[in-house]
């Protein structure tokens, strides 16, 4: 085993000797261990800076109890939930999206935090291209290439209103085709 000395910000410093103590390990051990984690980011492709990213993605996730599913297979049962029932299946996606307000609510409690929040973390979005604007009380949501199908489409943009009226929003404008959603909206009047 090799010996280095280091030079640690005060902070991390105090960080490192209060986790070491409360796991019952060793400064070198720790240490180690978040070499080890960096190295091991660095050869997989992921910059280090994602590293907070996935971790807030995957506890949003874990509390909706999400699972990964073939977007080829989730888009054919999309279809055909909407074929069978639409009024109920876009509705079901709008009450999910409310809910789905909630949870990130946790991270992000307005809608402006909500947009910098959403943005931040874009490349999480099973979407091509997904878009967050803010400006004052108003907000505009671009989606393209989220799903194949026009169904698809229709349970996004239910969701998406589902969301947005969690934080008090209502939409006023919108545009729903195959692979595009754009939606307008503008705080609900009380």
């Amino acid at each position: 085993m090799t010996r280095l000395n280091l030079s640690l910000r005060n902070d991390v410093a105090r960080k490192l000797q209060e986790r070491a103590e409360s796991e019952g390990k060793l400064i070198s051990s720790i240490a180690s261990e978040a070499l080890q984690m960096y190295f091991e980011t660095k050869e997989s492709g992921v910059e280090t800076d994602m590293i907070p990213k996935i971790s807030g993605i995957l506890s949003i996730m874990d509390a909706m109890r999400a699972v990964p599913i073939p977007s080829m297979l989730l888009d054919q049962m999309l279809q055909l939930s909407v074929k069978n029932d639409s009024k109920t299946s876009l509705e079901i996606w709008e009450e999910s999206g409310y809910a789905f307000s909630e949870i990130c609510k946790l991270v992000a409690q307005d809608i402006e935090s909500f947009g910098k929040f959403a943005n931040l973390h874009r490349e999480f979005i099973p979407a091509d291209r997904f878009e967050v604007q803010i400006n004052g009380d108003n907000a505009t949501v671009l989606m393209m290439g989220a799903g194949y199908s026009l169904a698809a489409s229709m349970c996004s943009y239910s969701g998406l209103v589902g969301l947005m009226r969690g934080y008090g929003m209502e939409v006023y404008e919108k545009t729903v085709e195959r692979g595009l959603v754009k939606a307008s909206f503008r705080k609900t009047k009380n």
